[in-house]
């Protein structure tokens, strides 16, 4: 599979709008519509530009840092809860920020779960929600970050566990491929296997604490909240059955929800190419790579190179369909 390269040199001849076609968003943008592609969830060529505009427009927008509404949605459709902690399984799409949020005003103490590297803008995300919630500062007996690569995280997880806290894992910030190693769960999705880190079907086996699945979602500006009843972890045997379980919420996701989850253009590169080239008819969409025009086919992820008048004949025919803002 050819791969689209991530730095960029733009060349001073090119347009605003050629020069979007350069741009990370469009990259993503392509590498997560071939990816529905692949999964049989695009139908036509229609279909696949209403996709992709879509795609574009999501990544553009803000992470719903004080939408009110939305989280007024989200809190009155979440079900009832005893006072016993959990451990939330929760996957970075739609706006999954929220979640922490509306755990806080629905009363729970919680322990998230973060990776180092992003700790410093997340962990200080959390801290202005709490306060946008309750007009004051986090103490930690009512929030705490916990650094997933450093340490021993499920030890001080489990401790927050038995102190009462409820824990946020994102599980698929560990999403790998290949052949699993100690610790790691094959899952299917679609048509492809991919790694998850079994961290989360281990804490509950060791706490005896339930775990809950859930993914949030928008449609049309109103929340879509899937959740699933509580799993209990019994034995390790049980580990790889849980984390299928979980990534199966994925299943149920229409298109427009799934292009919602940032890990698409993570599972884009992590696909082998396909054996069979019998996807589909090919569908070549321009994209730049520095000064070199190119066209990237949507059916098989692969990408070639053309010449500045190929490249300008492809552009002007594909911004007459409108999907450049």
């Amino acid at each position: 599979m050819n791969l689209i390269f991530q730095h960029q040199r733009p060349a001073p001849d090119w347009t605003n709008d050629e020069l979007y076609l350069g741009t990370d968003r469009w990259y993503r943008s392509l590498k997560s519509i071939s990816v529905l592609y692949r999964w049989a969830l695009i139908h036509s060529n229609d279909d696949l530009i209403r996709l992709l505009r879509m795609r574009q427009s999501w990544l553009a927008q803000q992470q719903y840092r004080a939408d009110d509404n939305l989280l007024d949605q989200l809190i009155s459709s979440w079900p009832l809860l005893d006072r016993q902690p959990r451990i939330w399984a929760c996957m970075h799409i739609g706006p999954y920020a929220m979640i922490a949020r509306a755990l806080m005003i629905l009363g729970r103490k919680l322990a998230i779960l973060l990776r180092e590297d992003v700790f410093e803008e997340q962990g200080q995300f959390y801290r202005q929600q709490y306060k946008l919630s309750f007009g004051r500062e986090a103490v930690e007996a009512e929030l705490m970050f916990i650094k997933a690569d450093r340490g021993n995280p499920l030890l001080k997880l489990r401790e927050a566990l038995f102190k009462g806290y409820d824990v946020i894992i994102f599980i698929d910030g560990q999403l790998h491929f290949g052949e699993p190693g100690r610790g790691w769960a094959r899952i299917k999705l679609h048509t492809i296997d991919l790694l998850l880190r079994e961290g989360a079907a281990a804490l509950a086996n060791w706490t005896g604490t339930a775990i809950r699945p859930l993914i949030v979602t928008t449609i049309a500006g109103q929340i879509k909240l899937r959740i699933t009843e509580d799993f209990c972890v019994k034995s390790k045997a049980d580990y790889s059955v849980v984390m299928q379980s979980i990534v199966e919420l994925l299943r149920d996701l229409d298109a427009e929800e799934l292009l919602q989850w940032e890990c698409l253009p993570t599972i884009f590169e992590g696909q082998a190419d396909p054996a069979d080239k019998k996807l589909g008819e090919a569908v070549w969409l321009p994209f730049l790579v520095g000064g070199t025009g190119m066209l990237f086919d949507i059916a098989t992820g692969d990408s070639v190179g053309i010449g500045a008048k190929q490249f300008e004949i492809a552009f002007r025919k594909f911004k007459k369909i409108g999907v450049i803002p």
